[in-house]
């Protein structure tokens, strides 16, 4: 519900780093081709950019770790993308964060 206050629970159980990074809606694939730019950056930065359409993420998980991110919902609805900004992962691990009225 929009407003309303998440915690999200990232749980990566598999055998690669991960993260989780939620978007403004339309933003995921331009900002998984940011995260590619980072380059060296990347891994210093979680491979998550710095751009104003990155609205929440986790750090860069390593393989059997856990993180908790405590945000709030955009006020607006609609459907925010969230990705794995690791290079190559954007285009298939992704998801939506619904946010309804």
């Amino acid at each position: 519900k929009a407003g309303s206050k998440i915690r999200l629970i990232f749980n990566n159980n598999d055998d690669m780093t991960h993260n989780v990074v939620i978007t403004l809606p339309g933003a995921a694939d331009e900002v998984a081709n940011l995260a590619l730019q980072l380059g060296l950056k990347g891994s210093q930065m979680n491979f998550v950019p710095s751009t104003p359409k990155v609205l929440y993420h986790t750090a860069l998980l390593q393989p059997n770790s856990s993180e908790s991110i405590y945000f709030v919902a955009p006020s607006k609805p609609g459907e925010y993308m969230f990705i794995c900004s690791y290079p190559g992962h954007g285009s298939v691990m992704r998801g939506v964060l619904k946010v309804v009225k």
